[in-house]
């Protein structure tokens, strides 16, 4: 039985319901960081045509945290954490790019080992950690950089 499925059964035990607009939504964000615009043109063409509902969905997805919701370039995105190794909906990284918009997950215990045994969290206990870096090339140029070959972020994304 695979992560997804795992997940699912627990809900089920629970007498909670993954319903069809449930399984799109997780379906759509697969692979992909998405805004609520972006979630709901996807599922309009798949014909799932209320907005509220995805807006409940996306809320449900959040608190069984098989949905992450992060900030990136002053805007929500959603995340799927599940069937995902990089991370977890409590600990993972982004890096994007400013002028294209591209994103990667990075997932580097070392980023996060530091961080938790800084001193100054030594009488603190973290339970969650979401770091989001933006920021441009080294090589930025404003014309080239938005071609996704050109753009550092994506070729790291496409090494990994």
């Amino acid at each position: 039985m695979d992560e997804r499925e795992k997940i699912f059964a627990e809900l089920r035990k629970q007498n909670i319901r993954i319903t069809k607009q449930r399984k799109a939504i997780i379906d759509v964000l697969e692979g992909k960081h998405l805004t609520i615009q972006d979630v709901y043109s996807e599922l309009r063409k798949r014909g799932y045509n209320n907005l509220g509902t995805v807006y409940n969905n996306i809320d449900f997805l959040l608190e069984h945290k098989i949905v992450a919701q992060i900030f990136i370039n002053g805007k929500k995105h959603y995340d799927l954490t599940i069937d995902e190794k990089s991370h977890s909906a409590d600990s993972h990284i982004h890096v994007t790019c400013k002028v294209n918009n591209n994103i990667i997950e990075i997932n580097d215990s070392k980023i996060f080992e530091d961080i938790k045994q800084n001193e100054i969290f030594k009488n603190f206990r973290i339970t969650k950690l979401q770091l989001v870096v933006e920021g441009v090339c080294d090589h930025f140029e404003k014309d080239s950089c938005k071609k996704d070959e050109a753009c550092f972020i994506k070729a790291l994304g496409q090494a990994r």
